[in-house]
């Protein structure tokens, strides 16, 4: 099995290498496509599309990376996190950033899409992007859980107790384990405790073991020290927590939706146990099996973008992330308290927007200014629709020439760039982690 390497952001208008197209035409037929795809509600998002015409195979990414097949058990495909100049994002420090802002755990759903429907792909573990993004996730849960203190809950314990009765005596074991033996005054005693040792704690501790031995993997490959940091952290709330669980019960376990928290760390516990088949020995491995995956790197940037926002923005309400107003989510509402007007805000992972001469493309306008036009987003602002000026519209995208954050404040508006042969439309640049070589 071979594993052909593209990056995202490639255009149909641009053949692979010759190398890479050689591996794959003996896969595809002329004039054939090869097209994966990601469900959003309704709806459905292109991930990467190969086009063989004659001998050449034209590919069209667009702002997500993973792996997934071309030819099952023969020919995969994995789509690194690289920009059009060539280095590559620091994705986990963009995740751990944006996961600091509390309000972006409710807004994780869609940035992940695991196929565990599909046989598994063998990559190296310097590779594997989606066992980090899970570590990164799940560390970021765990580490808000434990400092509120892990919680307690009722579970049965089984216990052999001597010249004592605790709950129901199990009468079938006692007599083999005890009368049997000639110990007359035991009990095997099945009863209730409240504590922390429950079930739902063993697999968040079960989980955290598998993190702390994968994380050993990216030590030399990626910057970790945070994540390290946080395994430190939430280890000794898990001291009095034992370690043993059935897969069965990892496997079956169903978390309390009430407890909401608790109910995503239960599910991404699950979701990296299942990755490594409950088998704790595949952590830290070499080369993995990977179920194929596709990650939103447009949506982990409106994440990224969010908790820088919410630095600046610190009052109540004054930035709102998916605001929606007619069936249609806005990125970002800004409703300063400080500043004389308010803004329409979108974030759009196009780095080239650093280079266009007119700005933005049509079709972004057109969603901006639609959002902006909105009778809900005059409501929310409190402005008359007949007599308020056009809402500000305001473009972030990424730019490696600025910094990573934003220089202005919240007490004075900034001087936007203009976007040219639009009205009141501005866009604004942040630079984005990079991975040191």
């Amino acid at each position: 099995m071979r594993v052909v390497q593209l990056q995202e952001q490639l255009l149909g208008n641009k053949p692979l290498q010759q190398t890479e197209c050689e591996a794959i035409i003996p896969y595809m037929d002329d004039g054939s496509e090869v097209v994966h795809r990601v469900k959003r509600g309704s709806e459905e998002e292109l991930c990467l599309k190969l086009s063989r015409k004659a001998d050449k195979i034209y590919p069209t990414c667009s702002y997500f990376v993973g792996v997934d097949w071309i030819k099952e058990g023969e020919l995969a495909v994995q789509v690194s996190p690289k920009m059009n100049d060539g280095f590559e994002i620091d994705y986990v420090r963009m995740l751990n950033e944006a996961l600091a802002e509390p309000d972006n755990m409710g807004h994780l759903t869609d940035l992940l899409t695991i196929r565990f429907d599909k046989p598994s792909i063998c990559i190296s573990q310097q590779q594997d992007l989606l066992s980090i993004f899970l570590i990164t996730e799940y560390l970021n849960i765990l580490q808000r859980i434990v400092r509120k203190g892990l919680k307690k809950s009722y579970y049965r314990v089984e216990e052999n107790l001597n010249n004592k009765v605790k709950g129901h005596i199990l009468v079938s074991r006692t007599i083999q384990r005890n009368l049997a033996k000639g110990r007359i005054t035991d009990n095997v005693c099945r009863y209730q405790v409240y504590d922390i040792d429950s079930p739902e704690n063993r697999i968040l501790k079960k989980a955290l073991a598998f993190c702390k031995k994968q994380l050993e993997v990216y030590k030399h490959a990626l910057d970790i020290k945070a994540l390290e940091k946080k395994v430190r952290y939430v280890l000794p709330y898990f001291e009095r927590v034992g370690d043993e669980i059935s897969v069965k019960a990892m496997k079956t376990f169903k978390g309390n939706p009430v407890f909401k928290e608790y109910f995503t760390a239960v599910e991404y516990a699950q979701l990296l146990l299942r990755r490594f088949s409950y088998d704790i020995t595949l952590a830290g491995k070499k080369e993995i099996d990977t179920p194929p995956f596709w990650i939103d790197m447009s949506k982990l940037f409106e994440l990224y973008v969010y908790g820088k926002l919410k630095k600046i923005f610190t009052g109540k309400r004054e930035i709102q992330y998916h605001l929606t107003a007619h069936r249609q989510e806005l990125d970002y509402l800004l409703k300063p308290t400080e500043w004389a007007e308010p803004y329409v805000i979108d974030a759009k992972y196009k780095p080239r927007y650093k280079e266009e001469e007119e700005g933005i493309t049509m079709d972004d306008a057109r969603q901006l200014s639609g959002y902006a036009r909105l009778s809900k987003i005059y409501k929310e602002l409190g402005l008359n629709e007949e007599t308020a000026l056009p809402i500000k519209c305001l473009v972030v995208y990424p730019d490696q020439e600025k910094e990573e954050r934003f220089t202005f404040t919240r007490t004075e508006e900034p001087a936007f760039e203009k976007v040219s042969n639009y009205v009141r439309f501005y866009k604004l640049g942040i630079r984005l982690p990079v991975i040191s070589v």
